[in-house]
């Protein structure tokens, strides 16, 4: 044997083995990470494993056969009589040996502990928004709403846990592995894949990760046309389920348990119409939701039966007066035929119910609301505007609690949305926890809500206020805007302002500027928060009474605010905004209690627990 291991050493047989070792698993690292980005099937890369494996003992034998180094091996004859038949049977057991060895290296480790087969379920997922290999980069369009549709059949899924589309989609062009993006989403699984299409042919390759191991658990291509780009996606979900080894208690196991009841329009054209819609409409932005609503005009105009194109155009109408920065009222009356139009085609699309409930909550219709966002969150829990506008329901209701749930829910569905970490930011503002709110402000920010937050937000006059900081407040107050644009305050009427917030005795002298130097009418709503954190809570309710439709309802809530629902008043303004009937249907706010036939609210000035 000594005899043996000295040939193979003097043959360089161990030093052609490590270098085709370290080549080998170079060459399997590249094909790993190429062959998919070529939409390769996964079996090629197997292929390739394969040949590297089989390649090895070859390269034993020349090795042997032929000297690699400066020392020339003996003659043919010479070298027969000088390795007797054991050692030669040796070098056969090292070759196999070495041989396992590789295969071991190269190849994926649950192929040889079994545990590919008998591993339990993975019960969360991703969609990666699917990368566009056609030639025209405007079909992005059609590849992210190939993402989205598969997010959406999965979240159908009982038992699968699946990242919200806004968190999926924060990782589109940024070349992360998958293993990071699976940890920072929370997931066990990804799902990615792409999408190339040339004209009415369509190319899509899917491929599901373990997030844990970075191996492939399925894979596969499709080549269809692209009238039958809802079967393929009922067929790509179908798999995934199965490769999941989710349990969906369906009867049929090789059905698509997954799988739409119906595709949602006949239409092709007026599906990518949808599809483009869509992608304009989560820019946000005046110009790009009007455009949202010019290709959902043109889609039911093709397919007048497109339900989610009707329940797209309510949610298009719904956000544009906050990006137009017009009256509100012509929008929503749009808004909600469109919703009703998708109700009455298909009644169980969630989105068309929380339109409506967000509607009824901007026209104080609280009952209405309710039983909205009950429908809207029942239908698809895991959408996280639906919780996001129903924690605005409940904060606005002072059922502060409560609120704070729906707004951690939101967030643990969705935590990269900019919209959803604001929501979270203001209600820890209205509870009175600054620390958090700025926090949660600033991760708005992050994400890219900054041209949605200005320096008139909630979060920032409460923690101006709680901070004494009076320059802020300077600021804040030479930004404010009357009619026609005109600066609401001037000089005098700031340091006014100011001065009444240190010392509350100063108002007379505030009132005489007031009258005396006012550019421009002071609207209600901004005399109200003046009055009601000046500690002028008497002359806020007198006005609030007057004037409850300029009350700005989640400002009542602040702990500034618990003296003014002390006021026996308070009852009257809450029947005067419609409040009392829902809470005697829905549950009390956490500051108040009935008492005989009213209530009676400031148990606290901090209504939650720190």
């Amino acid at each position: 044997m000594r005899t043996l291991l000295h040939e193979l050493s003097r043959r360089r047989v161990f030093r052609v083995a490590g270098i085709y070792g370290v080549v080998s698993w170079v060459l399997t690292e590249v094909a790993d990470v190429i062959f998919p980005a070529l939409q390769l099937p996964d079996w090629t890369i197997t292929f390739v494993v394969a040949l590297l494996i089989l390649g090895f003992p070859i390269a034993m034998i020349f090795a042997w056969v032929f000297d690699i180094g400066i020392e020339k091996t003996a003659p043919l004859k010479e070298r027969a009589r000088g390795v007797p038949g054991l050692e030669r049977f040796g070098y056969l057991a090292l070759l196999i040996v070495a041989m396992g060895i590789l295969g071991y290296l190269l190849l994926p480790k649950d192929l040889w502990t079994g545990t590919a087969e008998v591993a339990g379920p993975r019960n969360s997922i991703a969609v990666l928004p699917f990368a566009n290999l056609s030639e025209d980069p405007a079909n992005d369009y059609f590849s992210d709403g190939m993402s989205e549709e598969l997010l959406n059949l999965l979240a159908r899924a009982p038992d699968l846990r699946v990242a919200s589309r806004t968190s999926s989609f924060a990782f589109k062009d940024k070349n992360l592995d998958v293993r990071e993006v699976a940890r920072q989403l929370g997931v066990e699984t990804v799902l990615e894949g792409s999408v190339r299409r040339d004209g009415d042919r369509v190319r899509i390759t899917a491929q599901l990760i373990d997030a844990e191991t970075g191996y492939h658990l399925w894979s596969n291509t499709y080549d269809r046309e692209l009238k039958d780009i809802f079967q393929v996606q009922d067929d790509i979900s179908g798999e995934i389920v199965k490769a999941l080894k989710i349990t969906l208690g369906a009867p049929d196991e090789e059905a698509p348990v997954v799988a739409r009841a119906a595709p949602p329009t006949q239409d092709v054209e007026a599906y990518q119409l949808y599809l483009q819609a869509r992608h304009q409409w989560k820019r946000r932005g005046d110009k790009a939701i009007r455009r949202s609503i010019d290709l959902l005009q043109q889609a039911v105009g093709r397919d007048p039966e497109f339900a989610r194109a009707y329940s797209g155009l309510a949610a298009a109408y719904v956000v544009l007066p906050g990006y137009a920065g017009e009256e509100p009222g012509p929008y929503l009356v749009k808004a909600t035929e469109a919703a009703q139009q998708a109700l009455s085609r298909n009644p169980n699309l969630a989105e068309a119910h929380a339109v409506l409930a967000e509607i009824a909550v901007s026209e104080e219709r609280w009952t209405d609301a309710e039983a909205g966002f009950f429908f809207a969150t029942s239908l698809d829990p895991n959408d996280p505007t639906a919780h996001q506008w129903y924690s605005l329901l409940l904060r606005q209701t002072g059922r502060l609690d409560k609120s704070l749930e729906e707004a951690k829910l939101a967030l643990d569905l969705d935590p990269a949305s900019p919209i959803v970490n604001a929501n979270m930011a203001e209600t820890y503002a209205t509870l009175g926890y600054d620390e958090k709110a700025l926090q949660y402000r600033q991760a708005a920010i992050d994400l890219g809500y900054a041209s949605g937050i200005d320096d008139g937000d909630l979060v920032t006059r409460m923690e101006v206020i709680r901070s004494g900081d009076m320059d802020r407040l300077r600021e804040l107050l030479r930004t404010a805007k009357g009619p026609e644009d005109q600066p609401l305050f001037t000089e005098n009427m700031i340091e006014a302002v100011v001065r009444v917030i240190q010392d509350p005795a100063s108002w007379p002298e505030v009132d005489a500027i007031f009258s005396r130097e006012a550019p421009a009418e002071i609207p209600e709503e901004a005399w109200f928060q003046l009055y009601l954190l000046a500690g002028r809570e008497q002359k806020a309710m007198e006005l609030a009474l007057k004037y409850p439709d300029k009350v700005e309802v989640g400002m009542i809530w602040v702990p500034e605010a618990a003296e003014f629902r002390r006021l026996p008043e308070f009852d009257a303004l809450a029947r005067k905004l419609g409040l009392m009937d829902y809470w005697k249907q829905y549950g009390w706010p956490d500051d108040c209690r009935p008492v005989s036939e009213g209530m009676q609210c400031g148990f606290s000035s901090i209504v939650a627990a720190r």
